[in-house]
């Protein structure tokens, strides 16, 4: 019987190393090194017990520290390649509005020289009919263009060359000209219901400037008409909310395009996660597929050994299968089989020995006291979740009698239990580190919100995103920092436009000081296409039109 218990017990040791060195090769040494604990409760002076725990607890360390050196080194490539991104992004959103200025200075000065060319043509045509003071009138538009155009300034100094020339004539033909001043104030009248005409014309084919430009020169005949004040009012708000439908329609396409990148990139992360995802699985699949069919094969070469009696190789391919997979019930429930098996075997060969005396008795009743004992301690610790303990227990129940039933029952249900307790605990670890990363990416938006920086704010939102992409808060606070971009382009654009208008009002009040009323009137009218509004811009173009009363007046005197 002695020696029937210490066989029993080095199998029990060895089933204990084999599992120890499977969860080892899993790289599970914490586990590992339970099972190598209760190996020594069955037998401390083992020598491959020693042997196995100093080479586990080696390679633990050595996986421990190039777990920490991969962590690190991770950490560092993944926030050198947010810097790099962002700094692309940077450098892209540079370029972009560098490119958007260069191009609208060109289209300027493109549409300058174009305008002034036009003018230019018209000018000569003008003067090669003789109708000089036509020919002045648009001129003086050029000269507020380009002032030092040298080809507009010789065709001005022949324009007023020539007509100083007539002036001269005409001085001899003014009383005759007192007589048709009637007639010529019925012309100008008719000049300007003409202009009004084509002004409504150009108004009705959208084309505000041409109509303005007509205004502009139906201001030069009779700057106090109020029908052509009434005109202009009406082009500039017809041309003020035909720029605002544009500049509306061109901020949702600029968003539409914006939001589809970033819904692109968003989607091509999350198939790339999902792809991974599918790999580990397949490979997952495989491998699992792979120990189950080395396990059936393993199982079923123990059957073989068991139904010819040779109980020790049908063990040994039970160990086998164990450290395959050392938590399949088909393995467990074999080897209580063997275990059963051999156990009647015994049982019928003493049946035949003497029947056992009184202190024998006793030993059996103590020591099936001390395993109901452990197996007692064991549920306890079972019930309090201490699936660990509970093993423990039963290793030390094992000392006692190591091919029991029941002891072999319970530990494979603690060890079921056990197992899926781990793995409650891994998706737990998991779902905390994933709102820790989630905080820590909204804490470091909210950061940049308060700064102003909006656009690394939405990068910081996208990456919570990644995460969990139907979290509330994350969507409500991508909702609020879209929103503040928005206003921030809005104030900044006022802002622009304002400085527009300052520019604008600084040149008029120039001209003013120089008493060159019609440029004055030209850069009021610019000004006032940005904001009809304006209070001060309304209140220079008012005293603009006292002054060109006046000097019309004086010009009629």
């Amino acid at each position: 019987e002695v020696e029937l218990r210490i066989k029993g017990i080095g199998q029990k040791i060895s089933s204990y190393l084999a599992r120890a060195r499977d969860l080892q090769t899993k790289k599970d040494f914490h586990n590992a090194l339970n099972e190598i604990a209760r190996a020594f409760m069955l037998d401390p002076t083992d020598e491959r017990i020693q042997h196995l725990e100093d080479e586990i607890k080696e390679r633990q360390l050595d996986a421990k520290q190039r777990e920490e050196f991969e962590s690190a080194n991770s950490q560092k490539e993944e926030q050198e390649r947010r810097e790099r991104l962002f700094a692309e992004w940077q450098q892209q959103r540079l370029q972009e509005k560098e490119l958007q200025k260069k191009q609208e200075e060109e289209a300027y000065k493109q549409a300058r020289a174009q305008k002034i060319r036009e003018y230019l043509q018209v000018v000569r045509s003008l003067f090669a009919e003789g109708k000089l003071d036509e020919a002045l009138s648009q001129l003086s538009f050029v000269l507020v263009l380009d002032p030092l155009n040298e080809e507009v300034l010789s065709l001005n100094w022949k324009i007023r060359e020539e007509q100083d020339e007539l002036h001269k004539k005409s001085l001899a033909l003014k009383q005759q000209q007192k007589e048709v001043e009637t007639k010529k104030l019925e012309a100008i009248r008719a000049g300007i219901r003409k202009q009004l005409q084509k002004a409504e014309k150009h108004l009705s084919e959208h084309k505000f400037q041409d109509a303005l430009r007509i205004i502009t020169q139906a201001y030069f005949i009779d700057p106090t008409n109020e029908e052509v004040a009434a005109l202009e009012r009406r082009i500039i708000t017809e041309e003020e909310q035909a720029t605002r439908v544009q500049e509306v329609e061109r901020r949702r396409l600029e968003e539409e395009r914006r939001r589809k990148q970033e819904s692109e990139l968003h989607r091509l992360a999350i198939e790339a996660q999902k792809r991974e995802q599918l790999k580990e699985k397949v490979d997952l699949e495989a491998k699992q597929l792979k120990e189950k069919e080395e396990v059936l094969l393993c199982l079923s070469k123990a059957r073989g050994f068991m139904s010819k009696s040779k109980y020790d190789e049908a063990l040994s391919l039970v160990a086998a299968a164990f450290k395959i997979n050392p938590f399949d019930e088909e393995i467990s429930k074999l080897q209580q089989e063997i275990f059963t098996a051999q156990q009647k075997e015994k049982i019928g060969g003493r049946s035949q020995l003497p029947t056992a005396t009184p202190e024998e008795k006793s030993r059996d009743d103590e020591r099936e006291r001390l395993i109901r004992k452990h197996i007692q301690a064991a549920q306890r610790l079972r019930s309090q979740l201490l699936h660990k303990e509970a093993l423990d227990e039963i290793a030390q129940a094992y000392q006692h009698d190591p091919v029991n039933e029941e002891l072999f029952a319970l530990e494979g249900e603690i060890q079921q239990e056990f197992l899926k307790y781990e793995e409650l605990q891994h998706a737990e670890k998991e779902n905390s580190e994933r709102s820790s990363a989630i905080k820590k990416s909204l804490a470091t938006a909210r950061e940049c919100i308060s700064r102003e920086a909006y656009s690394e704010a939405l990068a910081w939102i996208d990456y919570a995103l990644s995460f969990d992409m139907n979290r509330f808060e994350t969507l409500q606070l991508k909702d609020e920092v879209e929103k503040a971009q928005r206003n921030l382009d809005d104030r900044k654009t006022n802002e622009d436009k304002e400085l527009v208008i300052q520019f604008h009002l600084s040149r008029a009040m120039e001209f003013i000081s120089e008493k060159k009323i019609s440029e004055a009137t030209l850069e009021v009218d610019l000004a006032l296409r940005l904001n009809p509004n304006h209070k001060e811009i309304l209140a220079l173009r008012s005293h603009l039109k006292e002054l060109q009363s006046d000097s019309s007046h004086q010009k009629v005197v």
